[in-house]
This record gives C-alpha cells, sequence and structure tokens, in this order.
C-alpha cells in the first residue's frame, strides 16, 4: 500500500535523503500533539542547521542522555550530534525507518 507523506514541521526520516547530518542543537522544547483524538505533550530538539524539528522518542532521549552526560535539556543547547537513517526499526509490529542520534559525537 502506498503512503502519502504530508509537509510537517518535525523531522522524518525521509528529509535526511539516507545521509548522515551533523546538526547543532539551538533548544528543546515542549510541544502539544494530537492524534486519534488525544492530546500529548513530546520534547522537541530543534537544530540552527534546520527548519524541523525532531521529536523525541525514548531511544533518541536515551542516547542523548548518554552521548551529552546530562538529562539537564538546557545543558544541551551548542551540542552537536549525527542524525542518521535507520531502516529497521519497530514500530506497532511493523518495521519502519525513523530518525536516531548516532551514540558517538561527530568529528
Amino acid at each position: 500500500m502506498a503512503r502519502f507523506y504530508t509537509e510537517s514541521k518535525y523531522l522524518k526520516h525521509q528529509d535526511l535523503n539516507g545521509q548522515d547530518v551533523v546538526v547543532t542543537i539551538k533548544d528543546v522544547s515542549e510541544e502539544m500533539l494530537e492524534a486519534g483524538g488525544r492530546k500529548q505533550k513530546k520534547w522537541c530538539v530543534h537544530f540552527n542547521e534546520l527548519d524541523k524539528g525532531l521529536l523525541l522518542n525514548s531511544t533518541n532521549g536515551k542516547v542523548l542522555v548518554k552521548l551529552l552526560g546530562t538529562d539537564e535539556m538546557t545543558e544541551w543547547k551548542g551540542q552537536r550530534v549525527t542524525l542518521y537513517e535507520k531502516d529497521d526499526v519497530e514500530f506497532q509490529g511493523e518495521l519502519v525507518s525513523a530518525v536516531r542520534i548516532r551514540p558517538k559525537r561527530p568529528l
């Protein structure tokens, strides 16, 4: 079944075009999302080099905390990380592609 993607203000794996992208964290904000009629808050990381922010799931959040050495999001500002597309992420019983953060600092 073909999927049609709509323009989003959040980063999707297609935005990376299969490339590693080194970015600098500009800030982190809390976003209110609505899906399936229910609202939920999610953290979103914004970058100097990109217009779109990355919604934090638990995997990327844990990688950032370990990589940057702190769970204080205010201390993430100015830190550089590498985003990449991972093709074998399990989501709701399906294998999908997703944006991930490499667990090592970019050169």
